[in-house]
């Protein structure tokens, strides 16, 4: 991170260190840091995780995150790439947008024109199967085709999207169920631990990555202790179950004691 950083320290240009909702804060808090730099007459925003693995690079007309332009970049935690998509100079979204699942399955695929969707957008489910078939006309849905996950075509109502649920609830239900854990491991800490993780397609707990630099031995516990939990529900999206990530602040300081 340090050799990523050092090199932008120049003229028209900015580093700033930032949580996991994208807050500005000090270095040995953050989730993420990001470099702003100015080129010709746009600005490039580019943001790394904490680690030094790329998460995003965007561009702006100004230093400000506004009025984006030209072809913007998101990866996931692991480094890989998760969208791309295309503004045009109104910083309407345009041309071709394409998604990604974590296990490099596409996502989603469609057109855009003047910052609305156009043609026939599809929609994968996890294994690569087609899902979902939308046909647009200047933004507005005009007929739904819709594949079960074996990809065969079925009769159903379009469901747009449904947050994943624990237990009945969400986040507030599993912060009552993971208060535990610091009964069940116990550590000395220093600041707060940021969790980042996915709620698969059955509902299980994956990919915990802990982006706080926290010892070894209590990395893997925790790992442990989150992968272990049960109850949570997949989030659905255009008639399919799919990955939901969570980056979760487990909110406390000095919070385990050995």
């Amino acid at each position: 991170m340090l050799m990523i950083t050092s090199n932008f320290f120049a003229q028209d240009s900015i580093v700033n260190y930032l949580d996991y909702k994208g807050n500005i804060v000090k270095k040995n808090n953050a989730f993420s840091v990001e470099t702003i730099v100015k080129k010709d007459s746009v600005w490039e925003h580019t943001r790394y995780y904490n680690g030094g693995k790329l998460k995003e690079k965007r561009f702006f007309k100004s230093k400000k995150r506004v009025k984006p332009i030209g072809i913007s970049y998101s990866f996931s935690v692991k480094g890989e790439l998760s969208v791309v998509k295309s503004f045009d100079s109104n910083s309407e979204l345009t041309g071709n947008y394409k998604s990604w699942f974590y296990n490099k399955q596409i996502n989603a695929e469609g057109m855009y024109s003047n910052g609305v969707k156009v043609g026939i957008w599809k929609y994968y489910h996890f294994n690569g199967l087609l899902a979902t078939k939308q046909y647009y006309s200047n933004g507005k849905s005009m007929k739904n085709v819709f594949y079960d996950e074996t990809g065969q075509k079925i009769d159903a109502d379009l469901v747009t999207y449904k947050a994943p649920s624990f237990n009945g609830g969400y986040l507030d239900k599993f912060w009552e169920r993971v208060k535990e854990v610091h009964n069940r491991i116990r550590f000395q800490v220093n600041g707060f631990i940021l969790l980042n993780f996915d709620i698969d397609i059955d509902g299980n707990i994956t990919n915990v990555h802990i982006p706080t630099n926290i010892p070894l031995n209590l990395s893997n516990r925790l790992k442990s202790y989150f992968e272990n939990i049960k109850g949570w529900t997949p989030a659905i999206d255009m008639n399919r179950r799919i990955p939901f990530n969570i980056t979760y602040n487990l909110g406390f300081r000095v919070g385990f004691t050995e």
